[in-house]
């Protein structure tokens, strides 16, 4: 049997083939991508986008995070309502950096006449999500919520407003910033700093 001779020229070009093969593979591998179809944009940021889809039965909307570097979408909660006895929603969504918040609440009436005295058939609650962690970095449990007052700062801590009190959650836990005539409107995040205005008058808290 004769011997094989395997030129210097044969032998580049196998090894030119078998680099290009993975190169090719790389090329035909589709993008990470945080679009879906049917879906619509509540907030979006440097390279995250928060969104929502329909639902099916009994859930109304879903809400998801996704961040773009690697396409994974995060269902983050839903609405939904059986038309009978139980129910949930979301809204306020906020997105800082990393971190997604938003105002979630439950009712749930299925005692009936059978609910107890004093029974409080709504509870409700502020959640805040870390996207590139994929876990609840806080919540925190409010007897009530004034609708658009829910702020969130890069570092993922929050205030909102519950009737005439201001309230934070943070690395120290839930507490109360300020107590008094506050609008809604005013109250804002930059950064790491919570600013609103009693009576007039601009106030600030560092909330870590």
């Amino acid at each position: 049997m004769g011997t094989r001779v395997v030129t210097a020229g044969a032998l580049s070009m196998v090894v030119a083939l078998g680099a290009a093969a993975p190169a090719d593979a790389a090329k035909r591998r589709p993008k990470p991508s945080c679009s879906a179809k049917g879906s619509e944009t509540v907030a979006r940021g440097s390279g995250v986008r928060v969104f929502t889809l329909p639902g099916k039965g009994d859930v109304v909307q879903r809400l998801y995070g996704c961040v773009a570097a690697n396409g994974r979408k995060q269902l983050l909660t839903e609405s939904s309502d059986d038309q009978y006895v139980t129910s949930s929603g979301f809204g306020d969504v906020r997105l800082s950096g990393r971190y997604v918040a938003w105002h979630s609440s439950a009712t749930d009436v299925s005692c009936k006449a059978d609910c107890p005295a004093g029974y409080d058939a709504t509870s409700e609650s502020v959640i805040v999500h870390d996207l590139v962690r994929r876990r609840t970095a806080r919540r925190a449990v409010v007897a009530t919520y004034t609708a658009r007052s829910l702020v969130l700062t890069q570092r993922g801590a929050v205030a909102w407003l519950s009737g005439d009190k201001l309230l934070a959650a943070d690395r120290r836990g839930t507490r109360v910033l300020d107590t008094g005539t506050i609008a809604p409107s005013s109250v804002r995040a930059e950064i790491s700093i919570v600013s609103w205005l009693r009576d007039g008058v601009e106030r600030f808290a560092r909330l870590d």
